[in-house]
């Protein structure tokens, strides 16, 4: 799966569906995020996700267990 960029605007956003997909902390540029609701894969840099580590899920109601 392909990882696009974030909205500069909107960093807690997802770019895809604008699901909040980030509420817990502040995303940071060097993550990689997953949304909760359609698994899209984002980052500050998304040619250099390969390098980044995985933040995956970051919503309070869907973060896994």
């Amino acid at each position: 799966m392909s990882v696009v960029r974030w909205n500069f605007d909107k960093r807690h956003r997802c770019p895809a569906c604008h699901a909040v997909a980030v509420d817990i902390g502040r995303p940071v540029s060097w993550r990689v995020y997953t949304c909760c609701r359609c698994a899209a894969r984002f980052a500050r840099w998304p040619r250099l996700a390969w390098l980044l580590p995985e933040a995956g899920i970051r919503c309070s109601e869907h973060r896994p267990a």
